[in-house]
């Protein structure tokens, strides 16, 4: 949808920092704080279905980034042994400032239609915004007992909810679940609490060996991909926790696992915080191996300089996502970021080579 009034958004930045090396260059060290605000932001706002169009890209409020960013390496030489290593860590704080005339929130869709992402000043960009979800109803009586719904379409099949399905949180305390409208709360977002890095490498009479890990803590996942992993249809293989699904009143299961249902009910396939998974990890981006031939030998064979080596990019994450990979966004919009609807893992790639200097 075209906007005639589009323009460039303006950042203003303020940062302090300092380098050092110290011990005769076997000491690095750095740090950078910074502040910056941005101003006549960039973003899809929702407009009237009646245009043709759903967004439009306008510029609207203003947004504050500010966080430290740390780093130290070392290196040292001992006999025929040489060695290096370093660390970073950065952090940043995400908070919209204004959002235009009136700061009205920015509901957002994404794959599945339902509005999941929220923009609000005072918060980061593109905050989940979901029904919580506290738990599986265990019995019939827990059932008879709950909170009456609202009586709406988006909330069809609340009605029929049994035990073994999902229990709602009644988020503004008025006594009516009304979870496709104010019966929602900001429960994270795709934004790290911190990221970090850090690796060595060795070297030894030719041989040398490299070592590369990176890092996120802190990050939340809208893992869309449980609607079929947890579906526990029979028609698809699911992960290992539908073994803990609800069975009988007799046999509970985990809690948080709803029936084996064909045709969902009770909303069970509503996106809610059942779906947001923790993505913190820890992965090792590459591991190489080589040997350097000596001049002795590479001179006879008119060389300058020969090696040969073999590293393995991404051979291991260590991190408790069920997904994939918890490096992923299935959406390019900062507003609806961090949605994992069956994207593709990374590859693991070894490699062979040799490196000739003539």
């Amino acid at each position: 949808m075209p906007n005639p009034d589009l323009k460039w958004e303006k950042t203003a930045q303020v940062n302090v920092g300092f380098d050092a090396t110290l011990f005769k260059n076997r000491l690095t060290l750095g740090l950078d704080l910074y502040n910056s605000n941005t101003y006549d932001l960039l973003l899809n706002v929702p407009v009237p279905m009646t245009t043709g169009y759903t967004t439009r890209l306008e510029n609207i409020g203003k947004v504050n980034n500010k966080g430290i960013e740390f780093n130290i390496s070392t290196n040292h030489q001992m006999g025929d042994v040489t060695w290096s290593a370093y660390f970073n860590i950065s952090k940043n704080i995400n908070e919209v400032k204004a959002l235009g005339p009136g700061n009205a929130d920015i509901i957002s869709s994404g794959s599945v239609g339902n509005a999941y992402f929220i923009t609000r000043v005072g918060e980061p960009i593109g905050s989940y915004y979901l029904p919580v979800v506290e738990g599986v109803y265990k019995n019939q009586a827990e059932v008879d007992a709950s909170l009456h719904y609202v009586d709406s379409p988006s909330n069809y099949g609340l009605a029929d909810t049994k035990p073994g399905d999902f229990k709602f949180k009644d988020v503004n305390g008025d006594g009516i679940l009304d979870i496709s409208d104010t019966d929602r709360a900001i429960v994270g977002n795709y934004m790290p609490d911190f990221t970090y890095g850090f690796g060595a490498n060795i070297a030894w009479k030719g041989i040398d060996l490299g070592v590369i890990f990176q890092g996120v803590y802190g990050n939340e996942i809208l893992n869309l991909s449980r609607r079929y992993f947890y579906n526990h249809e029979g028609n698809m293989n699911n992960y290992k926790g539908a073994l803990d699904r609800w069975k009988s009143e007799d046999n509970p299961g985990s809690g948080m696992n709803v029936r084996a249902n064909r045709v969902s009910k009770g909303q069970n396939g509503t996106t809610s915080t059942w779906h947001v998974e923790d993505g913190s990890y820890l992965r090792i981006k590459n591991i190489s191996l080589g040997y350097t031939f000596p001049m002795s030998l590479v001179n006879k064979v008119c060389l300058q300089a020969a090696r040969i080596y073999c590293s393995i990019q991404n051979p291991f994450t260590f991190t408790r996502y069920e997904g994939y990979n918890p490096e992923v966004s299935n959406r390019n919009s900062v507003t609806t970021n961090g949605e994992d609807y069956g994207v593709y893992p990374l590859a693991r790639t070894i490699s062979l080579g040799v490196n000739l200097t003539f």
